[in-house]
């Protein structure tokens, strides 16, 4: 078959794709299949197939090549991968990435290579085309329009300290399959270059070739999501990028965890006054020690760029004199229908908690003060999200889908949802300004219907169509208190 462009030259492949920009999936079916009732047939099929199949739909009918499962690139005779990924729009007007970027199988059949350069997974990335599609979840998936395709040199088109840091994201993980341990991976280990599960059934497993003992979850190499956000907004310039923490980042025998502590222990030991004092801040925001501890690591932006490509959130834990944690720390809110419908391995909050990286900073009263003791990175380890975690997220999902009770006591609304003394790591109550509820289905020892509150802003909606106010998860105040038993 005569191609329409070189499939031996990378530039001639990216030349040929422009031909993609402000069209949409449905534009390429139309330009392959001449024939009206073939489309349509072809149409029907790719929607009774909602999810996936938009990448092999471009190599197929646009490249016009047969997608395959192997190891090589997509263009061998070019060493072209071709990924085709979504991007969203915020509300502020920059750009999202729609989901992390997928780049390959991770082998637990083989001694894994230790030399990143020499591996198989940068052999298939180290040029990539990238065709971005906005997707827009009001419209067909089908008549989602494609922004965007550049062919991108992992080592000349990546700045020198992300592909550092992906760097030692690959010596994290190929260390831990060396080591047999490939079944306590987790996305939440590394910065950029991720560990992610490839099947949603979590009794999926594979045997490890250097721990037969103990099968491992199916995992992909990917780029995480908040990375490749950076990233896009960067091709279409469309955020100016926060400060940096380190402004140039090599590669020796300290992690980026390592370095950022070592830059925080500096200041162990200085209360508040004394920080916001040195760095001149005058805020009283929720949010003052995360400004304290940025300002600590000599970054003044809102967030430190390396912070926002690896989606770690600072969290603060303020400890009393008596070494108790009064607040809990909570997560964002979630709409009580998507939630009941989900299964644990596909929620928002296994995926929250998978991918996502903590830095506790703590701080302890010392009498009309709070001085700052110590900090520590932490990510949710894959044995507990998987089952403590797991259990727990089932716990509450039956009592929404049961149904909630609700009682009016002194003029207070409770419900019959587990409490945070039922579990020992996660726990479900409000995440609003006020409370909010209109209850007509729902058993409550009151006269309905039952009215309160401003329903649009801090209400939720239940499965049997009555209003609570909105709910999040927050994680024990004891489970956090253990996790920095070690700086108290």
């Amino acid at each position: 078959m005569n191609l329409p462009y070189d499939k031996t030259c990378p530039k001639s492949i990216e030349q040929y794709s422009q031909k993609l920009i402000n069209h949409s999936f449905r534009d390429v079916l139309a330009w392959y299949f001449k024939n009206q009732n073939e489309l349509e047939n072809k149409i029907k099929e790719l929607n009774k197939n909602n999810k996936g199949g938009l990448g092999n739909l471009i190599e197929e009918y646009f490249f016009l090549k047969k997608p395959d499962n192997k190891a090589e690139a997509d263009f061998k005779e070019a060493g072209v991968e071709l990924k085709v990924t979504p991007y969203e729009i915020k509300k502020d007007g920059s750009y999202a990435a729609g989901e992390r970027l997928v780049l390959s199988m991770i082998p637990y059949d083989k001694n894994i290579e230790k030399e990143f350069f020499e591996s198989d997974i940068y052999d298939k990335i180290k040029l990539m085309l990238l065709i971005l599609y906005l997707r827009d979840r009001e419209i067909p998936r089908l008549d989602y329009k494609i922004g965007l395709s550049k062919l991108f040199r992992l080592v000349k088109d990546l700045n020198k300290n992300d592909l550092n840091i992906i760097i030692e994201d690959y010596n994290k993980i190929s260390q831990k399959i060396q080591d047999g341990l490939a079944h306590k991976l987790s996305e939440g280990d590394t910065m950029y270059l991720g560990a992610c599960t490839k099947s949603s059934d979590s009794s999926k497993t594979k045997e490890q070739y250097n721990n037969i003992k103990n099968p491992a979850k199916p995992r992909a190499f990917s780029l995480k999501t908040k990375f490749m956000s950076n990233l896009i907004n960067n091709f279409f310039e469309k955020k100016e990028e926060n400060e940096a923490i380190f402004k140039t980042y090599k590669l020796d025998n300290q992690t980026f965890e390592e370095k950022v502590i070592n830059k925080l222990s500096k200041f162990y030991g200085k209360d508040e006054i004394w920080l916001k004092d040195k760095f001149k801040i005058t805020s009283k925001a929720k949010h003052l020690y995360s400004i304290l501890t940025l300002q600590m690591l000599g970054v003044k932006s809102d967030n430190a760029l390396e912070f926002e490509k690896a989606g770690i959130e600072i969290k603060a834990i303020r400890i009393e004199e008596n070494g108790k944690i009064i607040e809990s720390m909570s997560f964002p809110s979630f709409k009580i229908k998507e939630f009941v419908k989900e299964s644990f391995e596909e929620s928002n909050l296994y995926n929250f908690f998978s991918e996502s990286k903590f830095l506790f900073v703590c701080f302890k009263k010392t009498g009309e003060t709070y001085k700052f003791i110590g900090a520590k990175f932490w990510n949710m380890p894959t044995d507990i999200l998987e089952k403590k975690v797991k259990k727990e997220w089932n716990l509450y999902q039956k009592a929404f889908r049961y149904g909630i009770e609700f009682q009016m006591i002194n003029n207070k609304v409770y419900n019959n949802l587990p409490k945070s003394s039922d579990t020992k790591i996660i726990h479900i109550r409000p995440h609003a300004i006020k409370s909010a509820y209109h209850i007509i289905n729902s058993a409550i020892n009151t006269q309905k219907p039952f009215i309160k509150g401003n329903l649009e802003r801090d209400g939720d909606t239940l499965p049997n169509g009555d209003i609570m106010t909105k709910q999040c998860f927050w994680l024990n105040n004891d489970f956090v208190a253990s996790l920095v038993s070690e700086l108290r």
